[in-house]
């Protein structure tokens, strides 16, 4: 069984009720693990304001929280901003038999912190872990950072198939599992969570 651990602020309720969660009711079944926090200092879930950096230490933690609670089986940290397609949870399975996979976030192969898979709790906790020791010794790092910093020789990236705002181009229309709205920094004109749903408006109902 396919276990899926998110964590989210108000200000990314519409992105988990209307796209993440929407996309998931297509897919095949999978146990879902969602830990919520009732307020924040940044309404808009904007890139590096207010207690954002915060958040993504809690997310951290929520991780770990989550491996005991977990059944047996892959376990799959996921971002919020991304929508499932039908079987990527399958290939998930299939691909995911040990180790740490993550999403590739471009051509070079760099780690994406959005999507983190894999089936060993000890190891799982082992890089949960130094991710936050990391952040801590480094102030102003984010996960992807310390993703970066601490799984560089040991974590391998998932196929181009599971896509993201960087690589979307990569892949053959029709092959996509997942999409991840990335790159989605605020400006005057909009907040984060307004530019992702742009981008995943395009994806969530198959077009």
């Amino acid at each position: 069984m396919v276990t899926i651990v998110t964590a989210g602020t108000p200000s990314h309720d519409d992105l988990r009720r209307d796209y993440f969660e929407k996309s998931l009711s297509k897919c095949e079944p999978v146990n879902w693990i969602h830990f919520q926090q009732p307020t924040g200092s940044n309404p808009k879930g904007d890139f590096g304001y207010g207690d954002w950096l915060t958040v993504m230490q809690w997310k951290i933690r929520c991780a770990i929280k989550s491996l005991k609670a977990a059944p047996k089986g892959l376990i799959v940290l996921s971002d919020l901003d991304i929508i499932y397609m039908p079987g990527a949870f399958h290939k998930l399975e299939e691909k995911v038999t040990q180790g740490i996979y993550c999403m590739r976030e471009n051509a070079q192969g760099e780690l994406n912190a959005g999507l983190v898979v894999g089936r060993d709790r000890v190891e799982l906790l082992f890089l949960f872990e130094s991710m936050l020791d990391h952040m801590d010794s480094n102030p102003g790092h984010h996960d992807q950072d310390a993703l970066r910093a601490v799984a560089h020789d040991r974590a391998r990236t998932l196929p181009f198939s599971f896509a993201n705002t960087k690589t979307i181009d990569a892949i053959v229309p029709g092959e996509m599992l997942c999409y991840h709205a990335i790159c989605t920094r605020a400006d005057d004109q909009e907040s984060s969570v307004e530019k992702k749903k742009k981008l995943l408006d395009k994806f969530i109902d198959g077009d």
